[in-house]
C-alpha cells in the first residue's frame, strides 16, 4: 500500500511511474493487480532481459507495473535488476519503485539495495518501533545512508500472512 501511495502522488504530479513487485516470495501487488491487464507473461517471464515495457500493466493512474517473477531469489534478483536498468536507459519512467522484498534479506534481495537510490522502511505499529529501526539498521549496513523514511503501518491485515509480521524496506 504504501509503495503504491508513493506510485500514485508521483503520478499524480506528472511523473511516469514505473512501479516492480520486487517481493518474489509473497508477491502481494501481483497477486492484487495480476487480472487488470495481460495475466500470461511470454514464455521469457514477466522481468526477462527479453522483455519490453509493454508487459507492463498500464494502470488508469499513469502508473506501469510491472509484476514479479516466481523464480529463485538469484533469478529474480537478476530479472528485477535487468528491468530496472532497462527502464532507466530507455528513460520512459522519471520514476522506478520496487516494491519489497521483506527482510530477512538473502544476498540476492541485498544486491537490490546497492541499485536503489532511496529506501523507505515500512514498520507494522505492533512491533516495537526502536528494536525495529535497530533491526532494519543493521540488516542494511552500508546500505542504512539510502534509508530516507520510515512509515508506520497502522492498518490491520484481513487475513494473516507470514509476511505481513516482517519489516519492508
Amino acid at each position: 500500500i504504501a509503495a503504491l501511495n508513493i506510485a500514485l502522488a508521483a503520478a499524480r504530479d506528472g511523473a511516469r511511474v514505473l512501479l516492480i513487485d520486487a517481493d518474489h516470495k509473497a508477491r502481494a501487488l501481483s497477486n492484487k493487480v495480476s487480472h487488470f491487464g495481460r495475466s500470461e507473461p511470454s514464455r521469457l517471464g514477466w522481468l526477462s532481459i527479453g522483455s519490453k515495457a509493454s508487459r507492463a500493466i498500464q494502470t488508469a493512474n499513469g502508473i506501469s507495473i510491472l509484476p514479479g517473477v516466481t523464480a529463485t531469489d538469484a533469478k529474480a534478483s537478476d530479472a528485477i535488476r535487468k528491468a530496472v536498468a532497462q527502464a532507466r536507459a530507455a528513460g520512459g519512467h522519471d520514476l522506478v519503485i520496487l516494491d519489497g522484498p521483506a527482510t530477512p534479506w538473502s544476498l540476492a534481495d541485498r544486491k537490490l539495495l546497492d541499485i536503489a537510490d532511496g529506501l523507505v522502511a515500512i514498520l507494522p505499529v505492533h512491533l516495537d518501533i526502536n528494536d525495529s529501526m535497530e533491526d532494519i539498521l543493521t540488516a542494511l549496513g552500508d546500505a542504512e545512508r539510502k534509508l530516507m523514511g520510515v512509515i508506520l503501518n497502522e492498518l490491520n491485515p484481513t487475513a494473516v500472512h507470514h509476511q505481513r509480521d516482517k519489516q519492508y524496506a
